[in-house]
């Protein structure tokens, strides 16, 4: 089903002009993004490091007690995975730690939305349709909070969102294995959990291919192109640490109090549930009267368009393997000690928000209808009222 509709949707006559079409529309989105930003945040990890590597450095300099960093040696090293200090390195060798790191979430992000909107290009998705779920992405879920923030982790999280797009747009268009694997790895140096994203990514670059040893070879060369950034990760961590092993979230000044169990455990799951599907707005005789919560909101409040995933047609291997990708990305999430922490709703969703997406167009039946337009009007309404209750009024609670 997925193979022929992308073959008999795409016009022919669009696709030399689709990269014109995603950078308007991610011009258009990154407009929308600075216009209803405010403030600038004090969590430069990205900008701090980008300026590391510029001067042959692993390690920070000049960094304040209060921020969290791993110290080792009298070092100072970021936590985080580095791939998202990629994006800041020509900005800060132009205007150094001066960089506007919101800025630099708010291009990404806006990047990422035009990758999408290539990438429904290619699946076949019609004009109308590809618009409603651009507006989905874009202005109808925490991915739209997430880009105006700026801070380490949310940042972390549109270099994520962005490579998982480009990811997609390569597997739906010209479907290099060794330039998936590479895209899939650089997401999962933004964020490591999607790093199991590989398992939806190994069955794109497979699909129909009957010839065994032609399967081997792009499966092969899809693992190298994955275990290139692996490799990195390791020697990244070496320089750090010393050993392969990643010992950033072990070191004291984290808060290993709250593990209770270690960082993963499966008792932690009824936890993170709550948070997805039970963490309920406030309500107070103040205006507006309800309130997000400062640890965040339930998933399907935030986006209810997201609904949708649940009538999805798992009889097309495409969708099925959308929904394998979901889970497994999902499992390091939902055994992670913190559900995490200050946010609008759930942030950790948007490491595999492409694959939410993928169900929900499956479950609206790749168009749309009065209701559909609504839900997804209604999904805008509810990120604009986090937007306006995190960077304008302060309504959170």
């Amino acid at each position: 089903m997925y193979l022929k509709r992308t073959t008999n949707a795409i016009s022919q006559k669009a696709l030399p002009n689709k990269w014109f079409q995603a950078a308007c529309i991610a011009a258009l989105v990154f407009v929308i993004y600075w216009a209803s930003g405010r403030g600038e945040t004090l969590c430069n990890h990205y900008v701090r490091l980008a300026d590391a590597f510029l001067h042959g450095r692993l390690y920070l300099t000049g960094v304040p007690d209060w921020f969290e960093v791993a110290r080792f040696d009298d070092k100072a090293f970021v936590i985080l995975p580095p791939a998202p200090a990629l994006f800041a390195l020509p900005w800060v060798a132009i205007w150094g730690l001066g960089t506007d790191q919101n800025i630099l979430g708010m291009l990404v992000g806006a990047g990422a939305v035009g990758l999408f909107w290539v990438a429904a290009i290619q699946l076949g998705w019609s004009f109308r349709f590809r618009i409603a779920m651009t507006v989905l992405l874009a202005l109808g879920t925490n991915f739209w909070w997430a880009a105006l923030d700026g801070g380490a982790w949310q940042f972390a999280h549109m270099s994520a969102v962005f490579f998982l797009m480009a990811a997609l747009v390569e597997t739906t268009g010209k479907n290099r294995p060794w330039l998936v694997g590479l895209f899939v790895g650089l997401a999962g140096l933004s964020r490591l959990p999607t790093f199991f994203a590989s398992i939806f990514f190994a069955y794109t670059v497979s699909r129909d291919i009957t010839d065994r040893k032609r399967l081997m070879l792009r499966l092969t060369a899809f693992a190298l192109g994955l275990a290139v950034m692996v490799g990195l990760y390791f020697a990244y961590n070496y320089g750090r640490y010393g050993t392969i092993s990643d010992q950033g979230y072990y070191h004291p000044q984290i808060y290993q109090a709250l593990w209770q169990k270690g960082m993963f455990d499966i008792s932690y799951i009824p936890r993170q549930l709550d948070a997805i599907l039970f963490y309920a707005p406030k309500f107070t005789e103040e205006f507006p009267y309800f309130h997000p919560t400062l640890y965040g909101l339930v998933l399907f409040f935030t986006t209810p368009a997201l609904l949708y995933m649940f009538r999805a047609r798992l009889k097309d291997k495409f969708t099925l393997a959308a929904l394998a990708g979901l889970i497994v990305v999902a499992i390091p999430i939902v055994t992670y000690w913190s559900v995490g922490w200050i946010q609008f709703g759930y942030r950790y969703s948007l490491d595999f928000l492409p694959f939410m997406l993928l169900l929900a167009a499956s479950g609206m039946r790749y168009r749309l209808d009065y209701l559909k337009v609504a839900v997804i009007f209604l999904c805008f309404l509810v990120n604009l009222w986090g937007i306006l209750s995190h960077f304008w009024f302060y309504w959170v609670k």
